[in-house]
């Protein structure tokens, strides 16, 4: 009896150290996980005091990926000085950027002498040549843009008029003097790769004359002349015309006649105006119902 008795206070008492011991363990792990808690709240006021304060903060993803994309544009539009030049590496050069993009592109090279702005040096080089203008054109505009700093100092183009007819219609000579940069202390790019520009073709050539004689059109014949023809009546919309041969036409604004149109009726002077273009300039051209003479 006594045995069982001694038993029941030994597991009484170990049973009340476990609850004891859970108790403060919980205790501790209450106050732990309300410090936590309060930490947490304390962090988020300040960031919300911090957004309040500096409100672009919200947009930093935003604001980070806009500075990558300013960085990346920079590097791809930056320009490379070299660590020397000669007129070898000058003309090696200007070789590639032929075959590369624009075939067929022949010039004379001549280095013509060395300056120097601050520690930078440069050479400078002349280019003459004949070519197409729209090669020309894509010769000059990859000199500017590509990697290497070369800039254009001056060019001097002239029409070309070849009368043995050996050189393809639309060439000019150009005259084209470049600096060529370089800085002894430049880091070395060895391998450097051309750039994928994107450029427009020319609209037209500058050098060919668009203003010319009277050119005898067949589709233009089809309609009415405007200068063998009299105006016989016409209402605030509408002219009644007599062409060469005795024939009436009934025109409106925008209607087509011969190299032109119908621009507008005059409804009080009682005259009409055309947009005539019949030498490769536009010109107005008006027809009265009485004659002003």
């Amino acid at each position: 009896m006594q045995y069982a008795i001694r038993n029941s206070i030994i597991l009484t008492g170990l049973l009340l150290l476990v609850i004891l011991g859970f108790f403060f363990g919980n205790s501790k792990t209450v106050k732990k996980r309300d410090s936590l808690k309060s930490t947490f709240e304390q962090n988020m006021q300040q960031l919300e005091n911090l957004k309040a304060t500096h409100p672009d903060i919200q947009d930093r993803d935003l604001v980070v990926k806009s500075l990558e994309e300013m960085e990346k544009t920079i590097q791809e539009e930056s320009k490379i000085i070299n660590k020397e030049n000669n007129p070898a590496l000058t003309y090696d050069y200007l070789l590639d950027i032929c075959e590369t993009f624009c075939p067929g592109l022949e010039f004379d090279f001549l280095y013509n002498k060395t300056g120097k702005v601050e520690s930078t040096f440069y050479n400078i080089y002349t280019i003459i040549g004949t070519a197409p203008i729209q090669t020309l054109y894509t010769f000059i505009y990859q000199i500017e843009n590509q990697y290497l700093l070369y800039i254009i100092d001056s060019i001097n183009l002239s029409e070309n008029v070849d009368v043995k007819g050996s050189i393809p219609a639309g060439s000019v000579d150009f005259t084209i003097v470049i600096n060529a940069y370089y800085e002894s202390d430049a880091p070395e790019f060895p391998g450097i790769l051309f750039r994928k520009l994107k450029y427009k073709n020319l609209a037209y050539n500058p050098f060919y004359s668009r203003i010319h004689g009277i050119i005898p059109d067949e589709k233009e014949s089809q309609f009415i002349d405007t200068n063998t023809c009299s105006m016989i009546g016409l209402t605030p919309d509408k002219i009644f015309l007599r062409d060469y041969y005795s024939r009436i036409h009934v025109l409106s604004t925008g209607d087509k006649v011969a190299y032109g149109y119908l621009s507008s009726i005059n409804w009080d002077e009682q005259y009409a105006v055309f947009k005539i273009n019949e030498v490769g300039v536009m010109k107005e051209k008006i027809i009265y119902l009485y004659s002003k003479e």
